[in-house]
């Protein structure tokens, strides 16, 4: 506190900015590696490692690299992500035209990498605005799943418009953590909430949109069975949401307009999702149905494990509450249920929302091509 009494200190505020490296990195966004025909730039993912402060949103996309260990990428295959993207960014603009306008206005540079693993990795950060990081996987290039990449491109989108709503908002939004998120693994803030229930519709809707160009049955029954377990989890979240958005009142709901839509957004999602299921198989909407009373009955428990380590979660969903005289076990009602939740050993909330998805492919092929 004393060094911090007479003002910032001169190097650590020029080692922190690193204004060389900013300017750098202006020049890299002025001339990319590669330009889509939209205009926007493609950078190579590793000229971010120098910097101190993406270093972070970096090791968060490529977890399994450390130091330099990076994939890089050569031209061929700068040219292989190049033509998926377009190929990405071309059924956007054939299927929301409205969600590629912004997609192209909010966004001027996507730094890109490659993955030796299965699984692809998107990201944004406020630090780096107007941009996001796309790193696919060998596999998703391999593969052309120009729609799951098309899909989690709007995800991101979401993210950065969003961004510029909260950063640049007169009133600031309150940064206490006090809200439980069936998608992430601990407390959260009424912005991180926003931010899941305002992004994962939008990719949702896209994925709906593209199931009927999904010529294989067993795929299209996965991704069906995704969509609908994913968007399973907006349930308890637009109730969270609508009572954060009451609580900012009625300015904060004139500058940040997105925020005011966010309930009736994720309401519709799910006034979809049914549509969705009305075609199903009535094994699957059963299945559906199980999996949604499991994220309430998760939820709960989660709470339950908040509320034992002596937190005070936010949920309009939960009512009367009381931990025995032990301090181990919290009897709570959670949307009309009674439940009982002993405390756990380890507090471990993880991202178990594929079971639902896992039973689909459990169906014969013969069965899904009957769908």
């Amino acid at each position: 506190m004393g060094s911090q009494a007479g003002g910032p200190d001169a190097q650590i505020v020029s080692g922190y900015l690193q204004s060389d490296l900013i300017a750098s990195d202006l020049e890299l966004e002025r001339q990319p590696a590669r330009r889509l025909s939209c205009g926007i730039g493609l950078v190579r993912i590793e000229s971010l490692a120098r910097s101190r402060v993406m270093q972070a949103l970096l090791r968060q996309c490529m977890p399994n690299y450390h130091g330099s260990d990076y994939p890089i990428i050569d031209n061929a295959e700068l040219d292989r992500i190049a033509d998926h993207l377009e190929s990405a960014f071309a059924l956007i603009a054939e299927l929301d035209v409205y969600g590629y306008q912004r997609l192209i206005a909010g966004l001027h540079t996507l730094y890109i990498g490659v993955r030796r693993e299965p699984s692809c990795s998107f990201s944004s950060s406020n630090e780096l605005p107007g941009s996001a990081i796309i790193v696919l996987s060998r596999e998703r290039l391999r593969d052309g799943d120009h729609a799951a990449t098309a899909a989690q491109l709007l995800h991101q989108a979401g993210h950065v418009q969003l961004g510029f709503y909260t950063t640049s908002a007169a009133a600031s939004l309150p940064g206490e953590f006090q809200y439980v998120s069936p998608y992430k693994e601990d407390l959260q803030t009424l912005e991180s909430i926003l931010h899941v229930v305002y992004t994962i519709p939008w990719e949702c809707a896209f994925g709906m949109a593209c199931l009927s160009n999904e010529a294989d049955p067993e795929r299209r029954a996965w991704k069906t069975a995704f969509i609908i377990t994913y968007a399973a989890r907006q349930v308890p979240l637009i109730d969270i949401a609508r009572k954060g958005i009451e609580r900012l009142g009625g300015d904060v709901l004139l500058d940040l307009p997105d925020i005011a839509a966010i309930p009736s957004w994720s309401s519709r999602i799910l006034f979809l999702v049914g549509q969705l299921l009305a075609e199903e198989p009535i094994a699957h909407r059963q299945a559906h149905f199980a999996e949604r009373q499991r994220v309430l009955d998760r939820q709960a428990w989660d709470i339950g494990q908040m509320l034992l380590r002596g937190k005070e979660p936010v949920d309009p969903r939960m009512g009367r509450r009381e931990i025995d005289d032990s301090g181990d076990n919290v009897s709570l009602w959670y949307d009309g249920k009674f439940h009982v939740i002993a405390k756990a050993a380890d507090h471990a909330m993880g991202k178990d929302y594929g079971r639902y998805a896992e039973t689909i492919r459990g169906y014969a092929p013969s069965e899904m091509e009957a769908m």
